[in-house]
C-alpha cells in the first residue's frame, strides 16, 4: 500500500505556525558545496539553547548558519508555545513541524522512530549508537566531535544543563548535520530525554552503573529544501534578537 502525499503548506500557513511575519522578498543565494582542497571548512560544533549542533567537514559557514538560526529560533519560539516539563511530545511535535515548515523535509514530519534505553553506558555513547546504522560516517563524525568538544567545555555544558533542565532529568537535541549525495544539507534530529535521581551539568559523560536512569529517543533525517526555506529565512533572523544569541556558544 503506497503512502498518501503530504500536501506541503503554503508559504502564509508556514509563517503563522513560524510565529513570523511576511519579510521582503529575497533572492534565493545558490548552494556552493565543492570548496578549495587547500581551505576544506573543517568539522565543527556548538550549542544553541539545549541543541548541540555540529557541522561535517566540508559544509559552508552559511549552511552552518542557517542550521544553527532554526535551531535557535525554533527552541525558543516552541518555548512559548508548550511546557517541556508537562507537554514534551507536544513540544517535539511542534519544534519537528517548525524544520518542516523552514523547509526541512522528513517523509513524515511529525512521527519520528523511538528508541527507549535502560542506560548503563554514557549517554554519549547511546547517541552515536542510534546516529552509527542511520547516517553517513562524515555526519557520525560530526556528532562525535562534538561530544568531544563539549567535554572540555565547562562553560557550554553549564549552558546545556541549563536550558536542557527538566524535572528529575534533562530534555535534549543532538543535531549533526552534513551534505548528502546530491550536495543537500541533511541534518538527523535525536531528541532525548532522561529520568534519573541526579542531574550533574557533565551528565553527557556520566556511566551511569550506580543510578536508575531511563533514556528516551526520538529521530529522524531532514533534508533543506533550499526554495522553501530562503522566502522565510530573513523574518526568522529578524525575530531572533541578540538577547537570544547568548544562548548560541560555538565550541
Amino acid at each position: 500500500m503506497f503512502e498518501t502525499p503530504i500536501e506541503f503548506p503554503a508559504l502564509e500557513q508556514r509563517l503563522a505556525f513560524l510565529g513570523l511575519t511576511a519579510a521582503a522578498p529575497v533572492t534565493a543565494r545558490l548552494q556552493t558545496v565543492t570548496l578549495p582542497l587547500s581551505q576544506p571548512a573543517p568539522v565543527r560544533a556548538a550549542i544553541a539553547g539545549s541543541s548541540i549542533v555540529s557541522m561535517a567537514e566540508g559544509v559552508s559557514a552559511d549552511d552552518e548558519q542557517d542550521a544553527l538560526d532554526c535551531a535557535l529560533y525554533l527552541e525558543q519560539y516552541t518555548d512559548t508555545r508548550y511546557d517541556r516539563q508537562t507537554q514534551w511530545y507536544e513540544w517535539l511535535q511542534h519544534f519537528t513541524l517548525g524544520l518542516w515548515g523552514f523547509g526541512w523535509i522528513h517523509q513524515r514530519p511529525v512521527m519520528l522512530d523511538s528508541r527507549h534505553i535502560e542506560l548503563h553506558e554514557p549517554i554519549s555513547s547511546a547517541i552515536l549508537d542510534t546516529l552509527r546504522p542511520n547516517v553517513s560516517d562524515s555526519m557520525y563524525s560530526a556528532a562525535m566531535h562534538a561530544f568531544e568538544a563539549l567535554k572540555d567545555n565547562l562553560q557550554a555544558s553549564m549552558l546545556l544543563a541549563q536550558k536542557s533542565a527538566r524535572e528529575r532529568g534533562r530534555q535534549f537535541q543532538t543535531m549533526p548535520c552534513a551534505y548528502d549525495a546530491n550536495g543537500r544539507l541533511t541534518l538527523m534530529l535525536i531528541h532525548s530525554w532522561y529520568v534519573a535521581a541526579v542531574e550533574p551539568a557533565q551528565f553527557l559523560f556520566l556511566k551511569w552503573l550506580d543510578h536508575d536512569v531511563t533514556l528516551i529517543q526520538h529521530y529522524g533525517t531532514f533534508t533543506l529544501d533550499r526554495k522553501r526555506f530562503d522566502p522565510l529565512a530573513a523574518a526568522m533572523r529578524d525575530k531572533i534578537t541578540e538577547r537570544s544569541r547568548e544562548y548560541l556558544l560555538r565550541l
